[in-house]
């Protein structure tokens, strides 16, 4: 095998193909990245025998091949090449050594065989649907902020599936207190995916969905192929596939479903900082517990501890009789900064101890676990 190619071309098609190698794998094997050069290009891939993804670009071919190198070192190697470098590549069949030129610099690693390399089979069987790479970011986002790190849990991974009737493709991710569900208009073919609790859908593990916003978010259009067993995502440049979690997901529908008339709508950014600024005294021994309440000055909010504490008031319209709750505000300032709209619609439900959070014109819901509370403030806290 022999090649060359530009140093920030290589570092590129190196950084997205060594994003699925294990660190410290006990079959060394593993730990490498597989390299094949042929035809005018080259391809780096890496698995940790769940996830596996492969980078493609253009390069001088001079002779084909294929080989193993550990990828943390080739990868730390070539981000410290000059950039705009030529990188000149063979390998020693004689000595198994892999060898990097660039200027005065010269490499070698040693190598272990491709065909030994444990390779993932990418299959096109099951549903097929292309979606754009700005939808995959609506999609997981943020949802991949609420997931559950209980080990075994129900709601560990992502549910990506078809709701609404098939009109629309959502995600949705919770740890049990706090749940983000987003959607993005349905595609074709996705209503084709297995079912899950008679809804089509999969889900997708925490590290699967990072690297899909890793590696597809900056793409116009990703094509999608879902099966029983596993996803792929590619395009012309990466490949990326996944097993998928074995379970049915929690039902829910009810915590994102029939909103209390009653609504505080306020200013997210105002009230994003406001929460920001209380939080920092919000106590972790009772969950980091803001109150809040309305009021005829606008929307209050107070936190109180033996570090200190705060009430504020921040300018809303205030929709029917708000009694007093309280919310986690660590969890609240993420939720806040997760929307893009101007004004956001709190509905605090009693009833079913949630608060559940809107914005017109934005496919994303949130919901948070009420608190319960139990000072004077939680009569409805005011400025003196």
């Amino acid at each position: 095998m022999k090649f060359k190619i530009n140093r920030d071309t290589l570092a590129d098609i190196v950084a997205r193909g060594v994003s699925s190698a294990p660190k410290n794998s006990p079959a060394v094997i593993a730990n490498n990245a597989r390299i094949i050069v042929q035809d005018g290009a080259i391809s780096i891939a890496t698995t940790d025998f769940e996830m596996m993804v492969e980078a493609t670009g253009p390069c001088e071919v001079e002779a084909s091949g294929a080989t193993t190198v550990d990828a943390m070192k080739l990868k730390a190697v070539v981000d410290r090449l000059r950039k705009g470098v030529d990188v000149s590549v063979s390998v020693d069949p004689t000595k198994y050594e892999l060898i990097v030129k660039a200027g005065r610099s010269r490499t070698t690693f040693p190598t272990l065989a491709a065909e030994d390399w444990p390779a993932r089979e990418y299959t096109m069987d099951g549903a097929q649907f292309a979606i754009e790479g700005a939808d995959l970011v609506r999609l997981f986002g943020h949802t991949a902020q609420a997931l559950a790190s209980i080990p075994n849990s129900p709601m560990a991974g992502v549910f990506l599936h078809v709701a609404e009737n098939g009109k629309r493709l959502a995600a949705v991710g919770t740890t049990g207190t706090i749940l983000f569900k987003a959607t993005v208009p349905a595609p074709d073919g996705a209503d084709d995916m297995p079912l899950n609790d008679n809804r089509p859908g999969v889900i997708l593990s925490s590290e699967t969905v990072n690297s899909v916003l890793r590696l597809f978010r900056s793409a116009d259009v990703v094509n999608v192929v879902v099966n029983s067993s596993s996803i792929f995502f590619y395009t012309d440049a990466t490949r990326f596939c996944s097993s998928l979690l074995v379970g049915t997901y929690p039902n829910y529908l009810p915590l994102v479903s029939n909103p209390v008339s009653e609504n505080i709508v306020v200013s997210r950014e105002s009230c994003a900082n406001t929460v920001a600024l209380l939080e920092t005294f919000a106590s972790k021994e009772l969950g980091h517990r803001l109150q809040c309440a309305g009021s005829e000055d606008g929307f209050v909010i107070a936190v109180g501890s033996q570090t200190g504490g705060s009430v504020d008031v921040v300018e809303a319209t205030i929709n029917g009789e708000i009694d007093a709750f309280g919310i986690n505000g660590q969890f609240m300032k993420t939720m806040l900064n997760s929307f893009r709209a101007s004004s956001i619609a709190l509905h605090p439900d009693h009833r079913n101890r949630r608060i559940l959070f809107q914005a017109d014109d934005e496919h994303l819901t949130g919901v948070i676990a009420m608190m319960n509370i139990a000072t004077d403030l939680a009569s409805g806290p005011k400025h003196e």
